[in-house]
């Protein structure tokens, strides 16, 4: 493959032309994206794999081979629908900040990276070295850490990433997995050696998928070799909507996209055979159920700023049984008390698969339990109750994530769905795992568990609650290192996944020691209690345990919820993201 050092903001291929390919014919990107560009001066021809791409990328309003020229009215106003912009008042307005702030190697305009010449990628990290050899921030000693997997990052054209309306995206993990790739040292640069190759396309809503994705995937196949020739399951992609690659079901044509690729997504059904309504979306052993982000800003509306997982924090008096506040019925109307369930909601079975209908139906009047649509202090009702209802909703939830951090065991209900790092993770070891027809007893359930394994449990939620919060990524919440953060736990999912094809996900433990101690974060099994994080990682943090100039927010206030500080917070106060603290490499 040819590389060129390059000029406006891109040199390691063409295009605006390629970008209107890419929502066109494939056949026509792949000409654009293998002939000469054009885009200023060419510094280095080097000949590296097998074939010349040549490409410019430019700003969301211009156009041309080398991005000459000035979109028309008509020309705009087209491209910013498809981008899913409202208009064009929109769609010129754009982000206050860049991926990885593009590095100091070019300049943010309205979210996209103009790179300086003889830089490029989408935060500009990339440059050629003497020999014509991809390098990752050169010149300030990145290397990729030695812990695996080693992830490749293919270098799309914007019309992927950075030129999408962001403004929209209400599920941000995306953004911020993608920043914290190069922070962590996982992006090596030699697609040769890596184990794993990331499609950084933003998929939230079924349309990304059957469109956006499957473009991609047309572009990334008639570029690179890669995709056929490494083993199914290699390329990986993230799609934060509510019902996972399931979303792609309207095309036939589109089982490559499920099947052939690792799906990093929220929702975890693996068997409809009790809800057909919910098509199978997740496949075990190769793709991940990952946690729900709390993104920037949003960590107090849920009191994880007072999680007692903490060290400094008090153990809470927890004197309430069982909890849930939040919709009930599908129609989101309150339940009808005086009919038994399923005829207590007119949304009785699909919302929730029928679970937070059933519970209401059963057990709203209990004592000790509180089942309602709307309760005050939320947060406050987390930590001070024994148990919490962790259900899905339309689709996917992030419950368990909340109940989690409030050290509430989870209430795990759905038949043939995984919870977030489920079965890598055992849900009994921090809560307890019930199916749907056990709801009318799930009073007797909760009561069987004694004192003793109820404090087993306590203790294997400070371990879960690392997992299950991405705090290399907004900052910690329990005293954490980041060393077995969200981010940390999906790359070593996947590198088992790769060791042990043959193995199923829930006996990775037996079969992986390294594995089996990374998901005890570093006890001898998940449960017991976690050793002192190591020394010398300094990660910022969100707790108002922790003392001011500790604290995440002089590091993060400038960034929205969309996308997170460069390379992550565990980044945080360092000059590039070559420096960013590996302890465990």
């Amino acid at each position: 493959m040819w590389y060129m050092a390059g000029c406006h903001a891109l040199l390691f291929g063409t295009f605006i032309a390629a970008c209107h390919a890419a929502f066109g014919d494939p056949e026509v990107l792949h000409k654009i994206a293998t002939r000469p560009s054009k885009c200023g001066p060419t510094h280095t021809h080097t000949h590296t794999h097998t074939q010349e791409l040549a490409r410019c990328d430019c700003v969301r309003h211009r156009q041309g081979e080398n991005c000459e020229q000035e979109m028309s009215e008509a020309e705009f106003k087209a491209r910013c629908s498809s981008l899913e912009f409202r208009g064009i008042p929109d769609c010129e307005e754009g982000y206050p900040a860049c991926v990885n702030g593009c590095n100091d190697r070019g300049t943010c305009e309205k979210g996209f990276c103009k790179c300086n010449p003889g830089h490029y990628g989408i935060d500009c990290s990339l440059s050629l070295d003497d020999h014509g050899r991809p390098q990752i921030l050169q010149g300030t000693g990145y290397t990729t850490r030695a812990k695996r997997p080693w992830i490749y990052l293919y270098d799309l054209p914007p019309c992927f990433t950075t030129w999408r309306n962001r403004n929209r995206l209400d599920r941000p993990t995306f953004f911020y997995f993608l920043q914290r790739l190069l922070g962590s040292g996982a992006l090596t640069a030699d697609p040769e050696k890596a184990d794993f190759f990331f499609l950084p396309v933003k998929m939230r809503a079924p349309w990304d998928i059957f469109g956006n994705l499957k473009r991609a995937l047309s572009y990334i196949k008639s570029t690179w070799p890669y995709f056929e020739s490494t083993r199914k399951g290699s390329h990986v992609v993230m799609h934060t909507g509510d019902w996972g690659k399931m979303e792609a079901r309207p095309a036939k044509h589109l089982n490559e996209v499920r099947h052939n690729l690792t799906w990093l997504t929220h929702w975890g059904i693996y068997n409809n055979s009790r809800k057909p309504h919910w098509l199978v979306a997740h496949t075990p052993g190769q793709d991940v159920v990952i946690p729900v982000i709390t993104p920037l800003g949003r960590t107090p509306v849920f009191g994880m700023d007072k999680s007692p997982l903490h060290p400094k924090a008090t153990a809470p008096v927890k004197d309430k049984t069982f909890f849930h506040a939040g919709r009930i019925c599908g129609e989101g109307s309150p339940p009808n008390t005086t009919l038994p369930w399923p005829h207590n909601c007119k949304d009785a079975t699909h919302y929730s698969g029928g679970v937070r209908q059933r519970i209401h139906s059963h057990h709203h009047n209990r004592t000790g339990f509180y089942i309602g649509k709307h309760i005050p202090n939320y947060a406050l009702q987390l930590r001070t109750s024994k148990w919490c209802l962790s259900s899905q909703g339309g689709g996917h939830g992030n419950r368990q994530v909340l109940a989690t951090i409030a050290s509430c065991a989870p209430v795990s209900i759905g038949d043939g769905i995984f919870e977030p790092f489920e079965p890598e993770m055992d849900y009994n070891k921090i809560g307890i795992k019930l199916r749907d027809d056990d709801i009318p007893v799930l009073h007797e359930k909760l009561a069987a568990v004694g004192d003793e394994e109820y404090a087993r449990k306590q203790v294997a939620l400070k371990c879960a609650g690392h997992h299950l919060h991405y705090g290399s990524m907004v900052g910690g919440v329990t005293g954490e290192s980041g060393k077995y953060d969200g981010f940390e736990t999906i790359l070593e999912i996947l590198r088992v996944h790769k060791d042990h094809p043959e193995t199923p996900p829930q006996d990775f433990s037996k079969v992986d020691s390294d594995f089996k101690k990374f998901m005890a974060c570093g006890a001898e099994e998940f449960g017991d209690l976690p050793p002192p994080e190591p020394k010398g990682v300094k990660l910022c943090s969100n707790s108002l345990y922790d003392q001011r100039q500790d604290r995440c927010f002089p590091c993060v206030r400038q960034f929205t919820n969309t996308m997170g500080p460069p390379g992550g917070a565990l980044c945080c106060g360092h000059p590039d993201l070559a420096t960013c603290p590996r302890n465990w490499d």
